[in-house]
């Protein structure tokens, strides 16, 4: 399984980063979108020049949560697809609380309704909803949904839910992927006792946004941790050399990750 950064950026970034979105694609060629924000059409163009409408090389998406940078490109996928009849439709993973708001509070508004049907998202595309902490299969790897605290609000938290990613025979140590998260040094710790990998989200702005782990807070974390650590949805033109620090370093777009835990 290749697991290719198409983004790194933060949601206000630049086509020199694009938003932090992965294309996985199997051995048999099929892919997946992890995430998909609203420059998708040109970082996915970018990823699969090969193809003049790379959105049909689409075999799943995975949605990790609903802020923009990470489904503001799904009603283009959901329409182009619709209306492409030789295009079937892409399975859709998602947290299943989660699945259902995107719809109600992001998408129904604009894919509710097409001339003479309403419609729905399972109109657009084959619904997998998942449990928190519960797992799905595609391509003979398992990927668990891990529960990150995003935005805590004191009425309703707002969650993201991480991926750790393992070939489904258990052969190959996992690759823990953390979507958008704040600084939770004990759940990283604990992960990192198995995973070869940790892909981190890491905001790298003067001023903290606390919804977002900060490479400063990161630094903490022990070195032993630090050295499986790649930092992505940094903001343009990062001043730090994170390998002075212990970790393996920022990814940058286009980079590419294999389950194995080896890099290109």
């Amino acid at each position: 399984m290749k697991i290719t950064f198409i983004g790194v950026g933060s949601a206000f970034t630049t086509p020199d980063y694009y938003q932090s979105n992965l294309l996985l694609t199997a051995p048999s060629g099929r892919k997946m979108l992890v995430d998909c924000g609203t420059d998708i059409r040109f970082s996915l163009r970018e990823a699969i020049p090969e193809s003049a409408m790379p959105y049909e090389m689409i075999d799943a998406v995975y949605i990790s949560h609903l802020h923009s940078d990470h489904i503001g490109g799904m009603e283009w996928v959901a329409f182009q697809t619709y209306f492409n009849p030789e295009q079937p439709r892409p399975r859709l993973y998602m947290e299943e609380v989660t699945m259902r708001e995107m719809w109600h509070t992001s998408l129904k508004g604009g894919l509710g309704s097409i001339e003479g049907k309403r419609m729905h998202l399972t109109d657009y595309f084959d619904c997998r909803p998942a449990a928190s902490g519960g797992s799905f299969i595609w391509e003979s790897t398992r990927f668990t949904l891990v529960r990150m605290e995003h935005v805590v609000t004191g009425y309703r938290d707002f969650y993201s839910y991480g991926l750790l990613m393992e070939a489904a025979d258990g052969r190959q140590p996992p690759i823990f992927f953390t979507t958008d998260t704040q600084y939770r040094p004990h759940l990283i710790r604990d992960i990192a006792q198995d995973a070869t990998l940790i892909l981190h989200d890491c905001e790298t702005s003067p001023v903290k946004s606390v919804v977002h782990a900060h490479y400063q807070d990161l630094r903490e974390l022990p070195a032993e941790v630090r050295a499986r650590m790649w930092l992505y949805h940094y903001q343009p033109n990062p001043e730090i050399d994170p390998e002075k620090d212990g970790f393996r370093g920022f990814v940058s777009k286009g980079q590419e990750f294999h389950l194995g835990g080896e890099t290109s």
